[in-house]
């Protein structure tokens, strides 16, 4: 009877001893699957944050391509444009004019040029070159292009002549700050001896830009001092009587002008012209 007892207690002890084992091998693997699920979930934001970085990279890269874009057409107009003017200043054909074609340019540019003088409260004359008593050579001028013939005193003789020059003068103009205040076109350079140029009507504190207009379609500019160009020959140059030496050597050389204005203005009249 007694070992019935005890076996009877033994298995009721040994039963309770795997139940608790069971018991801790399901907590066990229940923790096991906490941990599973929680690093799944910790592992998610991740792959959230890569998604975004990457959209965020591919939203920076479409922006750049499309400021580059931006960027390379911008550059294509301004080559554009700078072709356009480019080839507005080739389409002037340079031919030889008559006096009285150079008369009637010189004069439409004049009439541009005096409203221009009066909008910068300066004065305006053609008188931009004339000469006293000298050989018989031809007046020219130097330019970052070339010689420019201003004058062929004798029309017969080549010293050097029409054809010795890619350049020729159709007129020309001078502006500066009247001594008297006049603004626009100004009388008094046409009274003015050629000794005393522009001396007595122009202001000394302010510079003289002479304008020189070629066949070729460009405005050449000199500006200088009243005391360094003031004279209506000062600048220029003089072929000595042989046509090869020169009996005055400029002193200066006349620049392709800044004033884009005057640029346009001269090429459209020559175009008008042709």
């Amino acid at each position: 009877m007694k070992k019935r007892i005890i076996l009877l207690a033994l298995f009721v002890i040994s039963g309770m001893s795997l139940l608790g084992c069971s018991a801790g091998t399901e907590d066990e693997a229940s923790v096991s699957d906490t941990e599973t699920n929680t690093s799944t979930q910790a592992s998610e934001p991740t792959a959230v944050s890569e998604t975004i970085t990457k959209d965020e990279s591919t939203a920076t890269s479409e922006t750049e391509t499309a400021s580059s874009a931006e960027e390379a057409t911008t550059s294509e107009e301004e080559q554009d444009e700078a072709d356009e003017e480019e080839n507005s200043q080739e389409t002037v054909p340079v031919r030889e004019y008559s006096e009285e074609e150079k008369d009637a340019v010189q004069q439409e540019f004049l009439e541009w040029a005096i409203p221009r003088a009066e909008e910068g409260n300066m004065a305006v004359t053609d008188k931009y070159f004339e000469h006293g008593a000298s050989g018989l050579g031809d007046w020219f001028a130097e330019t970052e292009d070339g010689e420019i013939q201003l004058q062929q005193q004798l029309p017969e003789e080549e010293l050097p002549g029409y054809d010795a020059y890619e350049i020729h003068s159709l007129g020309g103009v001078a502006f500066y700050v009247s001594s008297s205040g006049v603004t626009g076109y100004d009388e008094a350079p046409k009274e003015a001896a050629t000794a005393q140029g522009f001396t007595e009507v122009a202001d000394s504190d302010y510079p003289i830009h002479k304008y020189v207009l070629g066949d070729n379609g460009v405005v050449y500019e000199l500006i200088g001092d009243v005391d360094e160009i003031g004279g209506f020959p000062s600048g220029y140059g003089l072929y000595d009587d042989d046509g090869k030496t020169k009996a005055i050597d400029p002193e200066y050389t006349f620049k392709v002008s800044d004033d884009a204005d005057a640029q346009e203005e001269w090429r459209q009249i020559l175009q008008s012209h042709q």
